[in-house]
């Protein structure tokens, strides 16, 4: 019977830490780059409203670009510096209406020297990011998906699921 009691006793124990540990666990925390996202996000959250990104100084510089849509570029901000909450381009789609969506953000880094850019800007924690240097227009480029989910990553250059 003791034994019994014991064995009671400890099972019970055992379930209670376990229960109060399960219940104590908190969520995984963001990732440093998944943190930096949310930053970027709450930084350009005014512009889903197109009439603020215009009011702004953003312009478009690109016309729509199949994978892409416009490249809303704010010339005040293209300083060669890359600033988390400041990117310097907001990509736009155009609604069935014709009304100006925001779909993602952009960086738009100009080197020193464009014949010779050396490495992609420093930029996100980690290495989800995908710098491209686009050789016709001398600049680093990063795309970032923030409102639009891209099935190829949030830094994919090209987004699928906008048509061409």
């Amino acid at each position: 019977m003791k034994r019994m009691k014991h064995f009671l006793w400890m099972t019970t124990l055992v379930l209670a830490t376990l229960f109060f540990v399960a219940c104590d666990k908190e969520e995984d925390p963001l990732t440093a780059w998944e943190s930096e996202i949310e930053q970027l996000k709450a930084a350009t959250n005014q512009y889903l409203d197109f009439s603020v990104a215009e009011a702004a100084g953003f312009i478009d510089v690109s016309g729509y670009v199949p994978n892409m849509g416009h490249h809303y570029l704010n010339p005040a901000l293209s300083d060669g510096i890359f600033e988390l909450e400041k990117p310097e381009i907001i990509l736009y789609l155009p609604d069935a209406n014709g009304k100006m969506q925001m779909a993602g953000v952009e960086y738009s880094i100009v080197p020193d020297d464009p014949n010779d850019p050396g490495s992609p800007p420093e930029d996100f924690t980690g290495d989800q990011d995908e710098w491209h240097f686009n050789e016709l227009i001398g600049q680093w480029q990063l795309h970032v998906w923030t409102i639009l989910d891209n099935p190829d990553g949030i830094f994919a250059p090209h987004n699928p699921a906008i048509g061409d």
